[in-house]
C-alpha cells in the first residue's frame, strides 16, 4: 500500500507540472498575440486597449497563483521531492532554487529586454549619458523603484538561502551522524532517523512556502512598477525562457542518455 501511495503521490506530482507547462505554452501564445495586436492597433482606443492588457496579465498572475498553490498541497505529502524533481531535466534542476527560480531573475529580465543589465543602467542613468526614451522607456521613478525592489528581493533569496544551508546542515552533521553513533540496533537508528526526517520535511515546505511568497510577491509588484505593455512584455519573455530552457534540457538529456530516468511525458 505504501508502495502504490508512493507511486500516486509521484503521478499527481508529475501531472501538476505537465499541467503547468502546458499553461505556459498558452500564455506564452497569448501573451505574445498581445503584443502583436498592439503594434497593429495603433490607432486604436488607448484605454480598451490597456484594459485588454491588464486582464491578461491579472490571468497569468492568478494562473501562477493557482499553481503555486496546488504545489504547496502536493509538497505536503512528498516536500524533497521538489528540490531534486524528477520531472524536470537535469538541465532544469541545475537553475533550481528551492525548488523553483530566483525572484531576482525577473527584475533581471525586465532590464535584459533593455540589453542593458541593471549596473550599467543606472551609470548610465545618473550621469545622464541616456534619455528616459533610450533606457527603454523607464522613467526615473521606475528605475529607483525596481532599484529598490532588487536590493530587497536578493536580501531575502539570500535569508533563505541561509537557512536552507543550516538546515542541511543540522541534519547532516548533527542528526544523522548523532543518531548513528548513539543507536546501535538497527530499527532504532531507523525509526529515530525517520522522525528526524519528518521534522525537517516541516522545515524544508516551511522554506519552500516562503520562497514560492516571495517569487509572486515580487511578480506582482513588478506588475505596480511596470506599465501594462512593459509588463506583459516581461511575462511573455519570462515564459518563453522558461519553456527555452526545458527543451535545451530535453535535447541534453536525449543525448546523454537521460531520456529513460527524467520522465518529460505526462503518465497515462
Amino acid at each position: 500500500m505504501a508502495e502504490s501511495g508512493s507511486s500516486s503521490d509521484h503521478a499527481e506530482s508529475n501531472r501538476c507540472f505537465q499541467d503547468w507547462m502546458k499553461l505556459q505554452e498558452e500564455g506564452q501564445r497569448e501573451l505574445f498575440e498581445a503584443l502583436d495586436g498592439v503594434q497593429s492597433r495603433v490607432n486604436s482606443d488607448p484605454q480598451e486597449t490597456e484594459r485588454q492588457l491588464i486582464n491578461l496579465i491579472d490571468k497569468n498572475i492568478e494562473r501562477f497563483q493557482d499553481y503555486i498553490d496546488r504545489r504547496t498541497q502536493l509538497a505536503k505529502k512528498d516536500v524533497s521531492a521538489y528540490f531534486a524533481p524528477v520531472w524536470c531535466t537535469a538541465r532544469e534542476t541545475s537553475l533550481l532554487w528551492i525548488a523553483g527560480c530566483r525572484p531576482s531573475l525577473f527584475i533581471r529580465l525586465a532590464y535584459s529586454l533593455t540589453s542593458l543589465d541593471l549596473e550599467t543602467r543606472l551609470l548610465q542613468f545618473r550621469q545622464r549619458m541616456k534619455s528616459v526614451d533610450e533606457l527603454g522607456d523607464l522613467s526615473p521613478q521606475q528605475m529607483e523603484q525596481l532599484e529598490n525592489l532588487q536590493k530587497r528581493t536578493i536580501k531575502e533569496e539570500e535569508r533563505l538561502t541561509s537557512e536552507l544551508a543550516r538546515l542541511q546542515e543540522e541534519i547532516a552533521d548533527q542528526t544523522v551522524v548523532g543518531i548513528a553513533m548513539r543507536s546501535v540496533r538497527e530499527q532504532e537508528v531507523s525509526e529515530e532517523l525517520e522522525r528526524a526526517l519528518e521534522k525537517q520535511d516541516g522545515e524544508m515546505l516551511r522554506i519552500l512556502e516562503e520562497a514560492d511568497k516571495l517569487r509572486i510577491r515580487t511578480l506582482i509588484e513588478l506588475t505596480e512598477i511596470l506599465r501594462p505593455l512593459q509588463t506583459v512584455t516581461l511575462l511573455a519573455f519570462s515564459k518563453k525562457l522558461h519553456l527555452c530552457v526545458r527543451e535545451w534540457g530535453k535535447g541534453s538529456d536525449q543525448r546523454h542518455g537521460r531520456m529513460g530516468i527524467c520522465p518529460h511525458q505526462t503518465t497515462a
